[in-house]
């Protein structure tokens, strides 16, 4: 019984380490598309203000027929 035990404990013990180490990956992997997520937001600002830049500026023209 006491190898039955044994090897029961060795298998969970074997279960926890591989389920830490995926849980440190999927963590390492959060925080790099987090800070992904972070910059693409930025970025999606920078253009949504070029843009709006760009449709003031057109309207404010007046075309040449005027």
């Amino acid at each position: 019984m006491k190898d039955s035990e044994g090897k029961r404990l060795n298998e969970l013990e074997a279960r926890a380490t591989f389920q830490e180490d995926t849980i440190e990956k999927l963590s390492k992997e959060l925080s790099i598309q987090q800070k992904e997520i972070v910059l693409l937001k930025e970025e999606l600002k920078s253009l949504k203000e070029s843009n709006e830049k760009n449709i003031i500026e057109d309207t404010a023209e007046k075309p040449p027929h005027y």
